[in-house]
C-alpha cells in the first residue's frame, strides 16, 4: 500500500549527506528508499540509530556512479550485494536488490518479500512518501509480529529470524501470530546451527526491550534455548523493573536485569558470564552484585548511603538499590532516595598512614589505628571530620593527651 507523505522528511535526513546521495542516485535514474528498521522505527516514534538504505541499482551501477561523482563506495559484502558509501564525514551502508529484474514485474515487492517480518518491510523515499507490501503499518499499530509469507520459508531462509522473531515481539509485541510462533517453536532445533555469538546478540537486545518478560516468558515456556540457558527465574521482577527505570528515568543496564531475571549464586553468575559472553568488567559487575550484601536498610538515610557508597561502586549501590526494591510503590520515597544517592560523592577516608605518623603512632601500629578509626567513622555514617578523628584517635590511644 501507497500511503503519500506519510513521514515528514525532516525526520529522515539526519544529514545535508544523506540528502546528497538521494540526489546523486536520482540524477543517474536510479531509486533510492529507506528500508527496514528505519523507516518502522521513525513511523513508532523511536529513535534509530542505523540507516538502512536500498537501491534498485546493480552493485556495479552504483559503484560507477560514486566513481563518477568522486564518492568513496566501499565494497562491505557484494555476497549480500551490500557496499559502503563515504560522502565527507558520513558513511551509509546501501544494499542492492539483487533480483533478476527481467523476470519480476515489481523488484521492490520481491525485495520486500525476502525481508522477516511485515513491520521491517516498509520502504520510504526521500519526500516522505511510504511503500508499505504487506500491511506491516497495520500490524505496527496494532503489536502484532509476524513473519511475512508462509513463516516456515521466512524461517529457513535464515534460522536468526526465529530470535528476531522474539526480539520484535519484545519491543512492539501486544498480539502474537500464532502462525508464526508455531513455526519458531517448531524450528527451534535449527538455533543450534548458529554460532552462539548471533544468539546472544538477539538475546541481549530481547532482555533490553520494553516488553522484555513478555518474550521471554514465550522463549522459556516453549524451550527454544534450553540448548543453551535454563530458565530465568523472576520474569515478574523484570516487568517491575521496567516500570521502575521508566518512571525514575534510569537508563537501562542488561548486568541489572540478568541479575534480575536469573537471581543467580556465584556459581550461575560465573556460567551466565559464560554463556553472554560478558566482558570482564561486566562479569565483575555481576559477580559484585550477587556478592554484595545489601538490603532496603543500606539506603533508609544518609548514613547507610554512604556506608555503602564507601564499600561498593556507585553502579552496584544503585542496582542494588533499586532491586531490592522491587515490592516498593512508594515512587516519590524511592525518587528522593536515588537523587541522594546519585548526588551523594563517596566517602573518603579521611586519614592517611602519615597521619598516624605526624600524631606520634608507631609505625607498627599504623593497620591497628586505622582499623579502630575506620570503624568509629563508618559507624558515624563516614560523616566524622578528619579532626573529629584525630581527636578521637588521642582519646583511644592515648597521644597528645
Amino acid at each position: 500500500m501507497f500511503y503519500p507523505e506519510f513521514i515528514k522528511s525532516q525526520k529522515l535526513f539526519v544529514n545535508e549527506d544523506l540528502l546528497h546521495l538521494f540526489k546523486i542516485i536520482e540524477k543517474h535514474g536510479g531509486t533510492l528508499r529507506f528500508v527496514g528498521g528505519f523507516v518502522r522505527d521513525t513511523i513508532a516514534g523511536y529513535k534509530h540509530a542505523d540507516i538502512d538504505l536500498v537501491t534498485d541499482l546493480s552493485p556495479t551501477e552504483f559503484a560507477d556512479i560514486c566513481d563518477d561523482e568522486g564518492i568513496k563506495c566501499i565494497k562491505i559484502g557484494l555476497k549480500f550485494f551490500s557496499l559502503g558509501v563515504i560522502i565527507n564525514n558520513s558513511f551509509f551502508k546501501v544494499t542492492t536488490l539483487g533480483l533478476d529484474e527481467d523476470n519480476i514485474k515489481d523488484v521492490w515487492k520481491a525485495d520486500a518479500a525476502q525481508r522477516d517480518l511485515t513491520i521491517n518491510a516498509v520502504y520510504a523515499d526521500d519526500k516522505g512518501n511510504v511503500f508499505d507490501y504487506f500491511d506491516g503499518i497495520k500490524d505496527l499499530e496494532k503489536g502484532v509480529i509476524k513473519f511475512i509469507g508462509n513463516p516456515q520459508k521466512a524461517i529457513e531462509r535464515n534460522y536468526i529470524h526465529i530470535m528476531r522473531f522474539f526480539r520484535f515481539c519484545a519491543m512492539f509485541g501486544q498480539k502474537i501470530d500464532k502462525k508464526s510462533l508455531k513455526a519458531c517453536i517448531e524450528n527451534k532445533k535449527l538455533l543450534q546451527q548458529l554460532s552462539q555469538e548471533k544468539i546472544k546478540e538477539e538475546l541481549f537486545k530481547i532482555i533490553m526491550a520494553p516488553y522484555a518478560a513478555r518474550a521471554l516468558e514465550l522463549v522459556f515456556k516453549y524451550g527454544v534455548l534450553d540448548f543453551m540457558i535454563a530458565p530465568a527465574k523472576d520474569l515478574d521482577g523484570l516487568r517491575v523493573l521496567e516500570e521502575l527505570v521508566i518512571t525514575l528515568d534510569i537508563e537501562r543496564s542488561i548486568i541489572r536485569r540478568i541479575y534480575v531475571l536469573f537471581k543467580p549464586s556465584i556459581a550461575r553468575a560465573n556460567r551466565l558470564s559464560s554463556i553472554f559472553r560478558l566482558t570482564k568488567e561486566q562479569k565483575e559487575h555481576l559477580l559484585t552484585l550477587c556478592n554484595a550484601k545489601l538490603d532496603k536498610e543500606n539506603f533508609s538515610d544518609l548514613k547507610a548511603i554512604n556506608q555503602s557508597l564507601y564499600k561498593y561502586d556507585r553502579n552496584i549501590c544503585i542496582d542494588k538499590f533499586l532491586t531490592a526494591n522491587l515490592d516498593n510503590q512508594n515512587i516519590e520515597q524511592l525518587s528522593k532516595t536515588l537523587n541522594t544517592l546519585l548526588l551523594t560523592p563517596r566517602p573518603i577516608f579521611p586519614l592517611t598512614a602519615q597521619d598516624f605518623i605526624n600524631l606520634g603512632g608507631e609505625k607498627k601500629f599504623i593497620s591497628v589505628y586505622m582499623e579502630a578509626l575506620k570503624n568509629e567513622w563508618l559507624e558515624s555514617g563516614c560523616l566524622l571530620s578528619k579532626d573529629e578523628l584525630i581527636e578521637k584517635f588521642k582519646l583511644i590511644f592515648k597521644y597528645g593527651v
